[in-house]
């Protein structure tokens, strides 16, 4: 029986390799395959699917955003872009059409950057391990909602993301010697790399407080923010306790902001030596799970 509804399927990068790439994670199905069974098993619950693929996040952004006026729903499987594309999120949290994330794979049982989806806050919910079968049911589930809870589930969307919270986000630096230039530096350096990680605007700072170890000039840091535009934000500079033993000469910054994302989506930045500090944060070696 015929219900009206059409959605918009959406395949993101490599995904057009499937068959090909990795077979024993993917499958061996491929994208003309998966999507001929999109299309059957829609038929076979009255509804209409376009099946869409694209290597490039801005056209999968266009996508996304054209799609409030043709479809009724999104199913998404964004690839690699899952775990890092603030984009993709912005432009699904700024349409009234319910996404489902998918993917073919268990993302949460494979390497550790896989585990964090910033798709996932702002979709309707996500499917994932069950190979192909994971379109599917996302086709089942939005051909069985009826009208009535979509709409209620839009308007909940709308009102929890336009609450927005205070978070915080952490980081840490070391610099070589007590000087003013190289303090200033490295302040800066790692200010931009999180609000580079975080997506932060100038305007969503609510506060910046540092603190420096007891071997650097406290009175540094704050000047790097002041020379980066916070000059209407609180900031804070204090000397740390000197505890034998600790990282020397290391600047350290707690950065307050006003957001929508959920704790899990902060992403807290140690460089340099200061990784020490929080080894749980590097980055996979991802090259020792390439295949020789």
């Amino acid at each position: 029986m015929k219900n009206n509804k059409c959605l918009l399927v959406l395949h993101g990068p490599n995904l057009n390799m499937l068959g090909k790439r990795e077979p024993e994670i993917y499958g061996t199905l491929t994208l003309e395959t998966l999507n001929a069974l999109i299309c059957r098993k829609a038929e076979e619950l009255g509804i209409s699917v376009d099946c869409r693929q694209s290597n490039h996040e801005g056209v999968l952004i266009d996508l996304i955003q054209e799609a409030e006026s043709k479809y009724n729903g999104i199913i998404f499987n964004p690839g690699a872009l899952t775990h890092y594309s603030i984009a993709l999120r912005d432009a699904i949290a700024g349409i009234a059409v319910p996404t489902i994330e998918v993917h073919l794979s268990n993302i949460y049982g494979r390497e550790d950057f896989r585990h964090l989806s910033v798709i996932a806050p702002v979709a309707r919910g996500q499917i994932c391990g069950l190979g192909h079968q994971a379109y599917l049911l996302a086709l089942e589930a939005f051909a069985n909602e009826s009208t009535q809870d979509q709409a209620a589930w839009v308007l909940e969307k709308k009102i929890n993301l336009s609450r927005e919270k205070t978070r915080a986000v952490r980081g840490a630096i070391d610099v070589a010697m007590n000087d003013e230039q190289e303090i200033l530096q490295a302040t800066t350096e790692l200010l931009r790399e999180i609000i580079l990680k975080n997506n932060i605007r100038k305007e969503d700072a609510v506060a910046v407080i540092f603190s420096v170890t007891a071997d650097l000039n406290a009175a540094f840091p704050a000047r790097a923010a002041r020379q980066m535009g916070w000059n209407d934000v609180p900031l804070f500079d204090v000397v740390e306790i000197d505890v034998p033993g600790a990282l020397p000469r290391c600047i350290r910054v707690l950065l307050l902001f006003n957001t929508n994302k959920g704790l899990h989506e902060m992403a807290h930045v140690y460089l340099k030596g200061a990784i020490a500090l929080r080894k749980d944060l590097q980055t996979p070696d991802i090259s020792q799970n390439k295949k020789g």
